[in-house]
């Protein structure tokens, strides 16, 4: 019954809607002065609606207040963040530190100046792969050398393996 009397009043705004939209100023504000009656009765504040509202920002207050920052907890902070600067110097780079890392980068400089390719390299690299790709050459399978192997494989005895659905095994079938 609920949801007819709801359905009934929207279909009944929505007509008085248009209807207002139809009417002169005069006769809006007369139509206006019907409606606001009853509307400002509606929306009249309860004694339990002030008693919610007071309650809730009653509760609000005691929240900030319990997070309000104490004398303690400042000083908390504040020795925090003095240890911080005082890692953040221990860290800081000296004379002696920059000088130890130019070392460094200098003689890795001169490690990989050690390892560069001469032309003594090159041609020493060059030859080996050359070999290499004789050797290759020289195990490449020839005709006589193929059929060799053929002869070898017919020779065996093949299986094959094929599955059963009746009897939900593997078997070896000749």
């Amino acid at each position: 019954m609920k949801s007819t009397k709801r359905q009934v009043t929207a279909r009944l705004f929505k007509k008085l809607s248009a209807l207002r939209a139809t009417l002169s100023n005069e006769e809006r504000e007369i139509l206006d002065n019907l409606i606001n009656v009853q509307e400002v009765t509606a929306h009249k504040l309860t004694s339990r609606a002030v008693g919610k509202a007071v309650n809730k920002t009653t509760n609000k207050a005691s929240e900030v207040a319990a997070h309000k920052l104490s004398s303690r907890a400042v000083g908390k902070a504040v020795n925090k963040t003095t240890n911080k600067a005082t890692e953040v110097a221990a860290h800081k780079l000296t004379s002696k530190a920059v000088s130890k890392a130019v070392n460094k980068t200098t003689n890795k400089a001169s490690e990989v100046a050690a390892h560069k390719l001469t032309s003594r390299a090159v041609s020493k690299a060059v030859n080996k792969t050359t070999n290499t790709a004789s050797e290759v050459a020289a195990h490449k399978l020839n005709t006589k050398a193929a059929g060799k192997a053929a002869e070898k494989t017919t020779n065996k005895t093949t299986f094959r393996i094929a599955f059963d659905p009746s009897s939900e095994e593997y078997k070896i079938q000749e």
